[in-house]
């Protein structure tokens, strides 16, 4: 009930109960030492609170060129990695990890690179693959006997400003030494 109507009717109880005491003698009238005031607002109506507009979603940064092209990219039935997604910013160590549908045969495990802006090569590890008990492999991987998981955390030397570095993922090389089946990951490293 707003004020203006509490307080009519306030006035109409009160001035009812004034007639009502006054109905004793039609000539005479009484005195009741009651007063009768009339309160109006004049204040403006309070506004209806408004939902407050949910904050635009931060534009996806652009697509970070340090890559280059792949020689040879690797299904993501064979090969997937999880982390870091492309071009999200990392700090140090660099937390790798994903999949392999095959990497498990024989102990085979992957091999990570770790390429600058200029496509030269930091670093190469050799990673075993990991157990695969109690973990689930991710959507559209193929799933064998060989199938397992690999991480690291990498530490990529003299990093003293944000720096593009491109991560290469792969299970084997050719003769010559160029990578076959390449996951690559672009990212940049945060000191």
């Amino acid at each position: 009930m707003s004020r203006g109507r509490i307080a009519a009717t306030a006035a109409a109880l009160l001035l009812g109960l004034a007639v009502a005491c006054n109905s004793g003698g039609a000539n005479q009238p009484k005195e009741t030492g009651l007063s009768v005031v009339v309160v109006t607002s004049t204040a403006e109506a309070t506004a209806k609170p408004t939902r407050t507009p949910e904050p635009s979603p931060t534009p996806s940064p652009a697509a970070i060129e340090v890559c280059g092209a792949n020689p040879d990219p690797a299904s993501p039935k064979v090969l997937q990695v999880e982390a870091p997604k492309p071009n999200e910013q990392v700090q140090m160590p660099v937390r790798v990890r994903g999949w392999g549908a095959n990497i498990g045969f024989q102990n085979q495990g992957v091999a990570l690179a770790v390429v600058d802006a200029k496509q030269t090569v930091l670093q190469v590890l050799d990673l075993p693959p990991q157990p695969r008990t109690f973990r689930v492999a991710p959507p559209g991987l193929d799933i064998t006997d060989g199938t397992r998981p690999f991480a690291a955390d990498v530490v990529v030397a003299n990093i003293t400003q944000p720096t593009p570095i491109c991560l290469w993922v792969y299970q084997a090389t050719t003769a010559s030494g160029q990578p076959q089946g390449v996951v690559q990951v672009p990212v940049v490293v945060m000191p």
